[in-house]
C-alpha cells in the first residue's frame, strides 16, 4: 500500500468508529477531562442580583457629593429589608445585595466617616462599583453544547449555572498493546540488550489524559503466537492501539497479523517520524498500530491518534496553523512531509522556529520544549534559514493545555 495522507488516514479510522452513543450522569466533582453529551443552559441569571464588587457603603446617585446618614449594614449572604430614605446610605461588604431603593456603591476609602455620617466628595456615577444582574449569564443561555471538553474553568461554569450533576459521554475502551521481546518494566536492572517498556507508561497516560478508560494488556513477545493472543478479543472496545512490530523486518508480526487477519485500512502514512504506523478493522473494532520508537509514535498519536480519540465524542481537536521562519537551515532532502519539534521565538513581531532540538524518531525529551511543530513539504530539497513555512499548535502538545470543541464550534484553520 501507497502512502497516505494524515487527513486521510484518519478519514479511514472514523470510517470504522463513529461516536460514542452512551452517557452516564455524574456529579460534577467526578467531570474534570470528560465530555459533555448534553447542553447546558443556566438555570439563572449570575449573578442573581446587583452585589456589591467591594467593600464600602451603598448610595443613591444622586445623592452625591454630599453627607448622607449611615442607616445600617448588609453583608455578603444576607438581604436588606428597611426602608432607605433619601440622604441615607447602607454600610455593605464584597458580594452582598445592593439594598432595592439604592443604586450604586463607592469604595469606604473615598469618604470621610464621622460616627454615623459619611462625607462623600464627589460626584459618584450609578451603578459604579456594582456587579449587575445577569452581568456574566442570563438564565437561559447557552453554556456548553454536547462535546464540549470539562476542564477546570468548564467546572467552575458548571456550578456557575447551577448544575449539580452533568451528563458526560462514556469513557472510550482503549486496549494498549505493547511489543517487543526488548521490553523491560521500570525499577529493574536493564538486562544486556534491553530498554525500559516507555510506550506502555507514556500511552497509557497520554490515553488517561484524552478522556480513555484503558486496559494495559502484557507486553507481547514478538512473534505471530503471541501478537495473535493479544488481538484474539478485540469486542470488548472501542479502539486497540499496539505499539512496535509495524516497519517491514522479520519481527515486525503486528503488520504481519493485520494483513492476514484484519482488514487492513492503510500502512504508512506522510509524515516522518511516525511514518511507520497503520490503520486496521477487526470485528468493526479500529487498530492503531504505532512505530516502536517512543518520538515516532508521539508524532503520530499527536497527528493522527488524537484526533481520532475526541471524534468518538463527537468533538473535535482545534489545531492552529501558524506561519514562521526557520532559524536553523534543514539540511536533508525531504522524502515524506518533515514534521519538526520546534521553540516559538517571537523578534520585532517576526515569528521564528527554533528547530535545534533532539529530533530522532527514538526521543521524546523534545517534546517537553516544543511548542510547535514547523512542517517541511514532502519532496522539499535543504531548506535554508529564514525560509517561512507552516506550524502547527496542537493542544496537549508542550506547554499548550489539552482540551477539545464541540463540533458546531468547528472553524476552518488558517491558511
Amino acid at each position: 500500500m501507497s502512502y497516505i495522507s494524515v487527513t486521510e488516514a484518519l478519514d479511514l479510522l472514523k470510517s470504522v468508529r463513529g461516536r460514542i452513543e452512551d452517557s452516564e450522569q455524574i456529579p460534577i466533582e467526578q467531570c474534570w477531562g470528560r465530555t459533555l453529551a448534553e447542553e447546558v443552559v443556566a438555570y439563572s441569571d449570575s449573578p442573581p442580583f446587583h452585589r456589591a464588587a467591594m467593600d464600602g457603603y451603598a448610595l443613591r446617585a444622586q445623592d452625591t457629593p454630599g453627607t448622607l446618614t449611615i442607616l445600617g449594614q448588609v453583608n455578603a449572604g444576607e438581604v436588606f429589608t428597611q426602608h432607605v430614605p433619601q440622604g441615607y446610605a447602607v454600610r455593605i461588604m464584597t458580594g452582598a445585595p445592593l439594598p432595592q431603593e439604592l443604586d450604586t456603591v463607592i469604595e469606604q476609602e473615598a469618604v470621610t466617616r464621622h460616627n454615623q455620617h459619611i462625607e462623600v466628595p464627589r460626584v459618584v456615577k450609578t451603578l459604579r462599583n456594582v456587579s449587575t444582574q445577569g452581568s456574566e449569564i442570563t438564565r437561559g443561555t447557552t453554556v456548553f453544547q454536547p462535546g464540549q471538553y470539562i476542564g477546570s474553568l468548564e467546572m467552575g461554569l458548571l456550578a456557575l449555572s447551577g448544575y449539580a450533576t452533568v451528563k458526560v459521554y462514556r469513557k472510550p475502551r482503549v486496549l494498549l498493546v505493547t511489543t517487543g521481546d526488548e521490553l523491560q518494566n521500570p525499577g529493574q536492572a536493564l538486562q544486556p540488550g534491553h530498554i525500559y517498556n516507555v510506550n506502555r507508561y507514556l500511552f497509557a497516560a497520554l490515553l488517561t489524559e484524552a478522556g480513555a478508560d484503558v486496559t494495559w494488556a502484557p507486553p507481547a513477545a514478538d512473534t505471530s503466537q503471541a501478537v495473535a493472543l493479544a488481538l484474539s478479543d478485540l469486542t470488548p472496545y472501542d479502539l486497540v492501539i499496539t505499539t512496535g512490530g509495524v516497519s517491514v523486518g522479520d519481527k515486525d508480526h503486528i503488520i504481519q497479523f493485520l494483513r492476514n487477519h484484519t482488514r487492513l485500512l492503510f500502512w504508512r502514512v506522510d509524515m516522518h517520524p511516525g511514518k511507520s504506523i497503520a490503520g486496521a478493522e477487526k470485528d468493526h473494532v479500529p487498530i492503531l498500530a504505532l512505530s516502536g520508537n517512543p518520538g515516532a509514535a508521539m508524532m503520530s498519536w499527536y497527528l493522527i491518534g488524537l484526533p481520532f480519540m475526541v471524534s468518538l465524542y463527537g468533538a473535535y481537536l482545534p489545531l492552529r496553523h501558524i506561519s514562521g521562519r526557520l532559524r536553523h537551515p534543514f539540511m536533508k532532502p525531504t522524502r515524506e512531509t518533515r514534521y519538526l519539534r520546534a521553540r516559538i521565538q517571537v523578534e520585532q513581531g517576526e515569528i521564528f522556529f527554533d528547530t535545534q532540538l533532539p529530533q530522532g524518531s527514538d526521543i521524546i525529551t523534545a517534546y517537553r520544549q516544543s511548542e510547535v511543530l514547523a512542517i517541511i513539504p514532502e519532496g522539499s530539497p535543504p531548506v535554508p534559514s529564514g525560509t517561512e513555512v507552516t506550524g502547527l499548535m496542537i493542544p496537549g502538545l508542550g506547554p499548550e493545555r489539552l482540551y477539545w470543541l464541540p463540533q458546531n464550534r468547528r472553524e476552518s484553520p488558517p491558511s
